[in-house]
């Protein structure tokens, strides 16, 4: 079972993600804020993270950056509710996979996420 870590620091849009992905059949983990997710990412190893941006304590973009600074090679969803052309570009260069904007369909969370694990 594929393990994807949602990180949101949004509880209802935490539980909203959390239930569709394991209606699909995912191991899913969660975290409510950027520092929450690097520890959980060296301890469960995700196989996908679903990221938000703007969050307190530590954002998507540093996360991002950890994630390349430290060679992991893990690919990300972005999640943003800016939907701007520049935060898009920053979280690609930073090495995302895909961004999201907000407010997505589930059948588009899912279908991003199969096509990242290789399903």
């Amino acid at each position: 079972m594929k393990k994807i870590l949602v990180v949101d620091d949004s509880e209802v849009l935490r539980n909203i993600l959390t239930f569709n992905l394991k209606h699909a059949g995912y191991d899913v983990q969660e975290a409510v804020n950027g520092k929450d997710a690097i520890d959980k990412i060296k301890k469960v190893r995700p196989d996908t993270i679903c990221l938000d941006i703007m969050m307190p304590i530590m954002d998507g973009f540093t996360v991002l950056k950890i994630l390349k600074d430290e060679g992991m090679d893990i690919p990300v969803i972005v999640l943003t509710a800016k939907g701007g052309e520049d935060d898009e570009q920053n979280a690609l260069s930073l090495g995302a996979r895909k961004v999201l904007t907000k407010p997505f369909s589930p059948k588009q969370l899912i279908d991003t996420v199969k096509s990242l694990v290789g399903e």
